[in-house]
């Protein structure tokens, strides 16, 4: 069936919706919460610390650490109100009354999912690196801390399309989507993360290729060693794996929201 072009000023009144709403949830004041809880510790870092090597790979550890939950986090609680929230809030009933297709609504909402997350993290990752890039003992300088962020963002980027389209699949097939997706993120995704797991076995979650694209700028090399096992994928087969992934959850969750009967 071909697209109306007369229907593009709804899909991108809904992306506009979809973006505010985002803005004015209960989900987004834990976010930036969490967001804002590793700015205060890089402030209190940035006047107490002094060692060298502690100072050059803090922004690294944060990132990994602490940004990568906070992007588990968006992913399952932002990707699953893409289909959850229309269905609880009884506006899948008024979108299904207009000649509009379920695989565009369903797009529309995750483009603004997606613009919406980068931007809450980026924000917080740029002042974030800003406040270290000042310090004393930053044996690089300000042009390339902030590159660095952005690699970083880039990243995350990619976590939240991948992590975002299985929470939407979750949620066109699952009634309660946010524990199936935690009890991955949380569950699965740290099991194939532990050194004692073999190679074969961490090919099959998602945080695998992502290790293999995050910057190991300051960082142990042995600590990417335990996540991506004795023979990690090189970047572009990462790069490619976690594109073909976000594009197959998609279609799936595309696929199931189009021919289930939801229940208002």
């Amino acid at each position: 069936m071909a697209i109306n072009s007369r229907s593009f000023p709804a899909y991108f009144a809904l992306f506009k919706v979809t973006f505010r709403q985002m803005f004015w949830s209960r989900r987004t004041v834990l976010i930036l919460l969490g967001c804002l809880l590793p700015i205060v510790i890089a402030l209190v870092f940035r006047f107490v610390a002094h060692n060298s090597g502690m100072v050059n790979r803090f922004v690294s550890l944060i990132t990994l650490i602490l940004y990568g939950l906070l992007v588990d986090l968006c992913a399952i609680f932002y990707g699953t109100a893409i289909i959850s929230d229309e269905i609880d809030g009884k506006g899948l009933m008024y979108l299904q009354m207009r000649p509009l297709r379920k695989s565009l609504i369903l797009l529309s909402k995750f483009a603004a999912y997606i613009l919406g997350t980068v931007a809450i993290l980026a924000t917080s990752h740029l002042i974030l690196t800003g406040i270290m890039a000042t310090h004393p003992k930053m044996e690089e300088s300000m042009l390339f801390q902030f590159g660095m962020s952005l690699r970083y963002t880039g990243t995350m980027a990619l976590a939240l399309l991948a992590y975002g389209a299985l929470a939407a699949a979750l949620a066109a097939r699952f009634k309660n989507p946010v524990l199936w997706g935690l009890l991955f993120v949380m569950g699965w995704e740290n099991i194939t993360a532990s050194p004692l797991i073999a190679t074969a076995i961490k090919r099959l979650s998602v945080s695998h290729y992502l290790f293999a694209l995050f910057p190991r700028y300051k960082l142990p090399r042995s600590t990417f060693n335990d996540f991506l096992g004795s023979s990690p994928p090189s970047t572009w087969v990462a790069f490619l794996v976690i594109c073909v992934l976000t594009i197959v959850l998609l279609c799936i969750a595309i696929r199931i929201f189009r021919g289930r009967e939801y229940l208002m």
